[in-house]
């Protein structure tokens, strides 16, 4: 047998340190660059810099604890069938026809109580733009997936194991949706990341496999610095203020924004079925799915409080941004 083979199955702590180790990690590097001074040519650079090093600090929170424990998680970059690997752009654009008209008109809300986001990414010189593309579409979806929808959908997985397999699945993907949107801090980007976290997460389960989260997300991020450029940007921001221009344009636009996310979520449910017939982890199980054989190892409680934790401080944070982003 292979190290790898004889590796013990991953508890919920696991996946607690992780998101806890990613979250601290990421409070070190944000209080290091703003420490910086600003408005120059030094700050930029070291928020490229800060950008990569938080990237990698993510993949080493997701990784380090199972090698410490010698575990492994459910989930991993492990070869995916051809046909999730061909289907996960696919479902990266379904996301976005489906969930960005909700996204924008959370983003009007947010507008129209005062909130202004914070600097988009800078996309003014070519070494910003390639910067952007080698931490955007390259290092963070490799290092994010592995962080969420390896190790901490994985013990999520487990911390839900007295519940039923539907019951126990629908809290792991919500759960890591919640996460992922949550950890960015941003909230106009919120609602949008936490339908695309939850679809990845969903996908992770079925093909068993992180790869193809990390190609949707890779898709998605590409998509995103697109959307980002400045000619494309201001039409986007012309375009939703005539809407917001009127009361009937707005309701059009909700109605409108509510059926595309509803069709799109039916789509999305029934291409992801189809990528594969893998369930959320049940080898801890001895007995019944009544949850009278669940096999707890000890680290559900420690996970539960470590993934609390995290996502107390990651919740204070968002807050944080949107007083800021109201007051100014």
């Amino acid at each position: 047998m292979t190290a790898r083979k004889m590796a013990k199955r991953g508890s919920a702590v696991e996946g607690g340190f992780s998101y806890i180790g990613a979250v601290a990690a990421m409070l070190v590097v944000s209080l290091i660059v703003g420490a910086l001074p600003t408005e120059s040519d030094a700050e930029r650079t070291a928020s490229f810099v800060a950008t990569a090093v938080m990237q990698l600090c993510f993949l080493l929170a997701a990784v380090l604890p199972h090698i410490l424990m010698r575990s492994r998680p459910t989930y991993t970059l492990s070869r995916p069938t051809a046909k999730a690997a061909l289907l996960a752009p696919v479902v990266t654009v379904v996301c976005l026809v489906a969930f960005y008209g909700v996204a924008t008109l959370f983003s009007m809300l947010l507008g129209a109580v005062g909130y202004e986001s914070s600097a988009a990414v800078d996309l003014s010189s070519p070494a910003g733009i390639a910067f952007a593309v080698v931490t955007s579409v390259a290092l963070a979806p490799v290092c994010e997936e592995t962080l969420f929808r390896g190790s901490v959908l994985s013990s999520l997985g487990v911390m839900f194991g007295r519940k039923n397999e539907r019951a126990r699945t629908v809290l792991a993907i919500t759960l890591c949706g919640l996460a992922f949107a949550f950890m960015h801090t941003r909230p106009e980007q919120t609602v949008y990341q936490f339908f695309f976290g939850a679809t990845l997460a969903y996908m992770t389960v079925r093909t068993g496999s992180a790869v193809p989260a990390v190609i949707a997300h890779m898709f998605n991020n590409a998509i995103g610095l697109v959307l980002s450029a400045p000619a494309v940007g201001d039409g986007i921001n012309a375009a939703v203020g005539a809407i917001s221009g009127g009361w009937q344009w707005v309701l059009i636009a909700a109605v409108a924004s509510l059926v595309l996310a509803a069709g799109g979520a039916a789509l999305l449910r029934m291409m992801i079925k189809r990528m594969g017939q893998g369930t959320t982890d049940a080898s801890f199980r001895t007995t019944n799915d009544d949850g009278t054989g669940y096999a707890d190892d000890g680290g559900t409680l420690a996970g539960a409080v470590f993934c609390t934790l995290a996502f107390a401080v990651c919740l204070a944070l968002w807050i944080v941004n949107l007083v800021t982003g109201i007051t100014g």
